[in-house]
C-alpha cells in the first residue's frame, strides 16, 4: 500500500471536519490580481505564547521584520516621548533647582512638556538647535539629566542602526520578487498518447496534471529556478514527482518563457486511486515514478518464480512468454514453474482511472512552489500557488501565448490562462456518471469564468460545461478502422 492510500485511511474523519462548506480550507489563498497568491500560507500556530516565545526570541530580528513599516516609525516616536517624560520627571524631582529644561518663570512647569519633547528629539537626532531655559551644555546642577542623556544617546545609536537595517531589509527583501512569477488559473488534467515502450504513438497513455508558469519580468531571467509539487491530503503533505521538467535533474525552469509543468498520474501518484498489483515490488517508503521504470532506471516488477526483476509489466510478460516456451520444450513440470501462470488473467495491464474516479480521489489541495534566485540582490525567493478540484480543466492544453516579432518575442498575458482542446490529447476516459456534464459545447477556457471541458470517449465528442451545443472532435488515431468525418473545431 502506498503512502497516499495509508494516509487517506488515517484521515477519513479529518476530511469531514469542516462542516461549513463541506471542504477543507485552502492552504494558499488566491488574494492577488491575475488569480495569484501573496506567497503566504493560511497557517497559524496554536499556543505560540506558551511553547514558542523562547524560539522567537532567538530570532527576534526576523520577527520584527514581519511587522509593518509603520510600526517601526511608531516605535521611534514612542521612544522619544518616553525619554521626554523621563526628562520631565527628573527636572521636577529637583524641586527648586533650575535644570534649564523649562523657564523658571513658568507657573506651570508640567505644561512645558513641549520643551522636554524638543530636547528629547534633539538628543535623538543630534541636531543641536539649542538648549531650553538658561542652562549650559553640561547640566552641572542636575546630574541625573546627564544620566538620562547618556542612556538616550546610546539607545539612539543602537536604534538607528536597527532602523537602517530594518528599512533596508524591508525594502530589499527578495520575497517580493515572487509576485512577478505567475501561475495558470487552472490545471489541465489530460491524457497523452504513448505506446507500450513509452514512445509517442496511438495508444492512450497515463493522465497528467499540468500547470503553466512564467515570469512577468522576462527580460531578466531568474537564476536557478526550479519547481516542486505537494498534495495536501487531510493533515499530510505528500511530495509529487514531476516528469517535465525532470525532477531527477532538479526540475529546473527557464521562467522567462511560459513553461508547462507536468506530473504523471501513475500508480505511485497520490492523485490516483489505489490499484491491486501483486507482482509490483514495494516502494520501501520511497517516492517513485513510473517513468523511471519505463526507461530502465528502476525495476518495479519481480518474477514470482525465478526472482528476475523488470521495469514494467510489459517486460515481465515477455519474460514469462519466453520462459514458458523454453519450459515446454524442455518438458518441465507445470507446478512451480512459469507455466503455472496465466498471462492474460494474472498479468493483465492496469486500466487507467476514469475522469470521475480522479475527480472523486483528488486531494484537498495541490500546492506548487517555484524557487529561484533574484539576480539583482542574489537572494532566494519562493512563489506559491495552489489548485483544488474546482480549478481543474479536463482535457486539451494551454493556448500558445508566445509570438515572434521582427525585433523580438512577445508573451501575451491575455492568453496565459486559456485552455484549448487539442486533437492530440483527446484520449480521455469518462464513465456514465459524467453524463450530466456532457450537454454543453466546447470552448476555450478563459480563466475561472468558464467551467470544465468534458469528454465522451465512446462518442468521440468534446463538450464544455457552460456553452451551447457540441463540437465533434474525432481523431482517426482513436480508431484506425473507423472512417468518420470530423467537423472543424471552432474556438472562441
Amino acid at each position: 500500500m502506498s503512502n497516499r492510500r495509508a494516509i487517506d485511511m488515517i484521515n477519513v474523519k479529518y476530511r469531514s471536519v469542516d462542516e461549513v462548506d463541506g471542504s477543507l480550507p485552502r492552504l494558499v489563498k488566491r488574494n492577488l490580481q491575475f488569480h495569484q497568491s501573496r506567497q503566504k500560507l493560511n497557517i497559524e500556530m496554536k499556543d505560540l505564547s506558551k511553547h514558542g516565545n523562547q524560539l522567537r526570541k532567538e530570532d527576534w530580528f526576523h520577527v520584527f521584520l514581519r511587522f509593518g513599516t509603520c510600526y517601526s516609525l511608531f516605535a521611534l516616536i514612542f521612544t522619544i516621548l518616553v525619554f521626554a517624560g523621563l526628562y520631565m520627571v527628573v527636572d521636577l524631582g529637583y524641586g527648586g533647582t533650575d535644570c534649564g529644561m523649562v523657564s523658571p518663570d513658568s507657573p506651570y512647569p508640567v505644561m512645558g512638556f513641549g520643551a522636554y519633547f524638543a530636547f528629547s528629539l534633539e538628543t535623538t537626532t543630534t541636531v543641536g538647535y539649542g538648549l531650553p531655559g538658561s542652562t549650559n551644555a553640561f547640566f552641572e546642577s542636575c546630574p541625573m539629566i546627564q544620566v538620562v542623556i547618556y542612556c538616550q544617546m546610546v539607545f539612539s545609536m543602537l536604534y538607528n542602526a536597527f532602523l537602517f537595517a530594518f528599512f533596508f531589509a524591508r525594502l530589499a527583501k527578495t520575497e517580493s520578487r515572487a509576485s512577478q512569477v505567475i501561475f495558470s488559473d487552472t490545471a489541465v488534467m489530460t491524457r497523452y498518447t504513448r505506446n507500450a515502450d513509452g514512445r509517442i504513438g496511438t495508444t492512450k497513455g497515463p493522465w497528467r496534471f499540468c500547470i503553466r508558469v512564467a515570469d512577468v519580468d522576462a527580460a531578466y531571467p531568474v537564476v536557478e529556478a526550479h519547481v516542486r509539487m505537494y498534495a495536501k491530503i487531510g493533515t499530510q503533505l505528500i511530495e509529487m514527482r514531476i516528469v517535465s521538467p525532470n525532477d531527477e535533474i532538479g526540475a529546473n525552469l527557464f521562467l522567462s518563457w511560459p513553461l508547462t509543468v507536468k506530473h504523471e498520474i501513475d500508480v505511485h501518484s497520490p492523485l490516483r486511486p489505489p490499484v491491486d498489483d501483486p507482482f509490483r515490488l514495494p516502494s520501501a517508503g520511497l517516492n517513485l515514478r513510473n517513468a523511471d521504470s519505463i526507461v530502465g532506471c528502476t525495476e518495479q516488477y519481480a518474477c514470482p518464480v525465478c526472482g528476475e526483476s523488470y521495469g514494467d509489466i510489459h517486460r515481465l510478460r515477455k519474460h514469462f512468454t519466453y520462459a514458458q516456451i523454453q519450459e515446454r520444450q524442455d518438458e518441465y513440470p507445470i507446478e512451480g514453474t512459469h507455466q503455472a501462470y496465466n498471462l492474460e488473467e494474472e498479468f493483465s495491464l492496469l486500466e487507467e482511472p476514469t475522469a470521475q474516479e480522479l475527480r472523486d480521489w483528488f486531494p484537498d489541495e495541490i500546492i506548487v512552489l517555484v524557487e529561484g534566485i533574484d539576480s539583482l540582490q542574489s537572494g532566494t525567493f519562493q512563489a506559491i500557488q495552489s489548485y483544488t478540484v474546482e480549478n481543474l480543466s479536463w482535457g486539451g492544453g494551454f493556448e500558445d501565448c508566445v509570438f515572434f516579432r521582427t525585433d523580438g518575442t512577445t508573451v501575451d498575458l491575455n492568453k496565459f490562462h486559456n485552455v484549448i482542446p487539442s486533437n492530440d490529447t483527446l484520449y480521455l476516459n469518462h464513465d456514465k456518471s459524467f453524463e450530466n456534464h456532457l450537454n454543453q459545447p466546447c470552448r476555450v477556457r478563459r480563466g475561472r469564468s468558464n467551467p470544465e471541458v468534458s469528454f465522451d470517449e465512446e462518442e468521440g465528442e468534446m463538450y464544455h460545461s457552460n456553452g451551447k451545443g457540441k463540437c465533434m472532435l474525432r481523431n482517426e488515431k482513436m480508431d484506425e478502422t473507423a472512417k468518420i468525418e470530423s467537423e472543424p473545431l471552432k474556438v472562441e
